[in-house]
């Protein structure tokens, strides 16, 4: 990405398959893509980002599902902020089974873990983008036992899916969902200083709305 349960139950789940499950080039090639197309895919991410479901290890995990290197959750140390009003998705160029799709954006800064915003860098720019990468990979079914963690079976479905080649890198959200994440969490505080740090980031925050 650029800048400009119980046994027996199946999840279907997409992912690239590891080296020893991987079929043949020709094989993959040969399979049909299903699913979600290519700006889709990317829109999907965005309306999760838009929910809050990067902030959180569910909605992180299932956003990992549409990138090739899934990360795990590492918290949020650091939120980036966008604009409310995002995209629409394009598709810049498609190269047989890669293709480029550009998300447009405004930039609104970031959040650290102590609720303290910093803007953005200054900009000639009006809009800023993101440039994904999107390739096919194999799809298959997972099993996964009791605790719904456990991998029992995987099996390859017979088609390919596409995802953002790389890793969904820092959780990001929009100025809204921004806004109850910083109430919610100074809520949740008894320290003083990220109380204040909150109260002044909700009302910059408010200014974006």
């Amino acid at each position: 990405m650029k800048r400009i349960a119980s046994v027996g139950i199946a999840l279907a789940l997409v992912a690239a398959l590891s080296a020893q499950d991987k079929p043949s080039a020709a094989e993959a090639a040969s399979e049909p893509i299903q699913g979600k197309s290519r700006t889709e895919v990317v829109d999907e991410v965005w309306r999760m980002a838009t929910q809050g479901e990067l902030l959180t290890p569910e909605g992180w995990r299932q956003a990992c599902g549409f990138y090739t290197n899934p990360t795990p959750f590492s918290g949020n140390k650091m939120i980036l902020v966008m604009s409310n009003d995002w995209g629409p998705s394009y598709e810049d160029t498609l190269k047989g089974d890669s293709t480029d799709v550009e998300m447009g954006y405004v930039d609104m800064g970031k959040i650290d873990f102590a609720l303290h915003y910093t803007p953005p860098p200054k900009t000639e720019f009006v809009k800023t983008g993101f440039l994904y990468h999107l390739v096919t990979v194999p799809a298959y079914l997972m099993m996964y036992g009791p605790d719904g963690k456990t991998l029992v079976e995987k099996k390859p479905v017979g088609y390919r899916v596409w995802q953002i080649q790389g890793s969904p890198g820092l959780p990001w959200t929009t100025v809204n969902t921004a806004i109850r994440y910083v109430l919610e969490m100074r809520n949740k505080t008894t320290d003083p200083a990220i109380k204040n740090n909150a109260d002044q980031t909700i009302a910059k925050l408010l200014k974006m709305h």
